[in-house]
């Protein structure tokens, strides 16, 4: 036999391990960390009140018991990702919108995909047109920017025999999956994930559709909402967990878990949307009521809270955010210089809701000794005086 038609000679076992070896570290190494590398702070969809939340390459969770606003939240979501700032979205919607830094990452007008499950094809529509009140666009006139997906109507595939292909929340998914690749959305709103998994009480069905979930975020860059109402528990709302294997397997793995609670009082009905879980940093609660701006379509408009309304959680008295609100809020309201007890007062009282109780210590102490408050050179008859150059040093 000639050379040139001589078969290669056979790997040796050593050669062969050293291959598998080598296949291995080459699968494993792409997802190692590299010390060397600087990674970036995320980047968040949505802000409120300067806190932002919704991680981009995340999945994140709507929940509550049934008929408790959820819908209502997802309008208010899907309306300030869409919309800039106008005097209709700082009115119905103040404090909630898309931080400036992610709007210049992405480079262009964030684009919404909203997908239900759930509703008749009429409740749908008004999810539809109430986002496009709030934006302030025609309401009979499709946006390229905000694309809803119907899948209530979609059923099982079977053949002739009359034997299932393919089961209808399977198929939702894929048509999900499919309407991303072609839609290119920055956000997709699931409502509601249970419709696209056959079990959710089944532990492999629940954490492998999870985990596909995250994938398809992070591949994406893109923040996937996923709407589970909770399990009933009368009285414990907002410590109540979501349905099912699914909804522990998604608490889990969300970087942000958010609850609708209802309420209903002498005076009507409101409803309060508090942050269950959080990767960063906490936000405060907001508070909405259903309004009639728009007819029967229902508008949801955010209530600013008073400060008898907050709690510990959300007053935080020595968090340099916090107070920088404030203060931005008074510079437009009060006359400057101010004293440091008008300060105290207007300040830190009436804008920021704090008092000397045993409950919050919260004192102007408090944000002297954190240096948040510096001393004027100024003084006037016993007092200093402060500019609001001086109330905040950064």
């Amino acid at each position: 036999m000639s050379e040139e038609n001589k078969l290669p000679p056979l790997p040796t076992p050593a050669e062969q391990d050293e291959r598998v070896r080598q296949e291995r570290f080459d699968e494993v190494k792409q997802y190692l960390l590299d010390a060397r590398q600087n990674y970036p702070e995320p980047y968040y969809l949505l802000e409120y009140n300067g806190v932002p939340f919704s991680a981009l390459g995340g999945i994140q969770a709507l929940s509550g018991q049934k008929k408790n606003g959820k819908t209502f939240v997802l309008a208010q979501l899907m309306s300030a990702i869409l919309s800039p700032r106008t005097m209709r979205m700082d009115e119905y919607l103040p404090g909630l919108r898309v931080p400036q830094r992610t709007l210049d990452h992405l480079g262009h007008e964030p684009q919404v995909l909203y997908v239900d499950t759930e509703m008749e094809k009429l409740n749908s529509a008004k999810v539809l047109r109430r986002v496009h009140w709030l934006c302030g666009w025609d309401m009979d006139v499709p946006n390229p920017r905000f694309n809803v997906l119907w899948l209530r109507g979609v059923t099982d595939v079977k053949n002739l025999s009359g034997e299932v292909k393919e089961h209808a929340y399977s198929r939702r998914y894929r048509l999900i999956k499919a309407a991303i690749e072609v839609l290119h959305p920055d956000v997709v709103f699931i409502d509601g994930i249970r419709d696209i998994i056959g079990d959710f009480n089944d532990n492999k069905e629940s954490a492998s559709l999870v985990g596909d979930l995250m994938a398809l975020a992070e591949k994406e860059q893109i923040c996937i909402w996923n709407v589970l109402h909770m399990n009933p528990r009368p009285g414990n709302d907002d410590d109540s967990k979501m349905r099912g294997h699914l909804g522990t397997e998604l608490g889990n793995k969300v970087t942000d878990t958010l609850v609708s609670i209802k309420q209903k009082t002498a005076n009507g009905v409101t409803f309060t949307v508090k942050q269950q879980d959080a990767r960063g940093k906490d936000m405060e609660d907001w508070k909405f009521e259903v309004t009639e701006a728009a007819g029967a379509l229902g508008i949801p408009k955010i209530i600013p809270l008073k400060a008898t309304d907050r709690t510990e959680k959300e007053v935080v008295h020595d968090d340099p955010e916090n107070i920088k609100r404030w203060i931005a809020q008074a510079d437009k309201l009060y006359e400057w210089p101010m004293t440091r007890g008008d300060v105290k007062k207007k300040i830190f009282g009436e804008i920021g809701g704090q008092n000397n109780n045993d409950i919050r210590q919260a004192d102007l102490d408090v944000a002297l000794n954190k240096q948040y408050l510096v001393e004027s050179t100024l003084k006037k008859q016993g007092h200093y005086l402060l500019q609001i150059g001086d109330v905040i040093p950064f």
